[in-house]
């Protein structure tokens, strides 16, 4: 498939199990949101991949700062999930395995992340908070940038969006970090019952990502339009 037909495809997946309200099952409603949060970052990478081709003259800073919008977008969800979230559910229930498949493309988005910085003008801020520390600028080519997303979409999307059918409750007090596992599918309620995670150590968990998401500082908009 091509990188935009499998994006689709596992939006089309995630918003399957984050359609409707939020779940007032504590164990229900950690499945819905991270699909959202997912559905919300693949739709993000999907619209800066088919936009990067007709950015207007003139417009490629404030695009390219957009598309890094998306990186750091990815970042903190990451550093998110292993850092805080994940964490949290140790020991009764294992998330070794789903933090080990970030590293398998981590470097594709380190990659694209260098190119993109090095298009700004030294000083530039993206992101939350960060500024442009180049040497040289490099003009925007969007050929280019596609295909550093086609490097590593079907890693990214392999992580979080494919069935696998040989995990069950077996492998969440386990790592397997040699094979994919989806990570929606990993948050069933059911595993999270069956890991014996209580109702009140799950609300936790929420409360704290809650909390850490609340903290986050605002991105610099305002900055990005007085450039336009």
């Amino acid at each position: 498939m091509s990188t935009v037909e499998t994006l689709r495809t596992s939006i089309d997946k995630f918003q399957e199990k984050c359609s409707g309200p939020q779940p007032n099952d504590i164990y229900e409603a950690q499945q819905w949101e991270m699909a959202g949060a997912h559905a919300m970052l693949f739709n993000g990478l999907l619209n800066v991949y088919e936009k990067s081709t007709s950015v207007p003259q003139g417009k490629e800073q404030l695009f390219v700062q957009y598309a890094l919008q998306w990186v750091a977008a990815l970042d903190h969800h990451h550093h998110w999930e292993e850092n805080i979230y994940y964490p949290l559910f140790s020991p009764k229930f294992n998330t070794d395995a789903i933090v080990a498949e970030h590293e398998t493309f981590h470097a594709g988005v380190e990659t694209l992340k260098a190119y993109l910085v090095s298009c700004l003008p030294a000083g530039t801020s993206w992101g939350y908070n960060q500024v442009a520390n180049v040497d040289e600028q490099q003009v925007f080519d969007s050929t280019r940038m596609k295909s550093l997303v086609d490097g590593f979409v079907n890693e990214l999307t392999q992580h979080v969006s494919l069935p696998y059918s040989g995990l069950r409750y077996s492998c969440y007090n386990t790592a397997t970090s040699s094979q994919l596992i989806q990570e929606i599918t990993y948050l069933e309620p059911e595993a999270l019952r069956a890991s014996g995670l209580t109702e009140a150590e799950v609300k936790h968990i929420a409360e704290v990502s809650e909390k850490h998401m609340k903290s986050m500082v605002s991105v610099p908009l305002e900055s990005n339009r007085a450039n336009s």
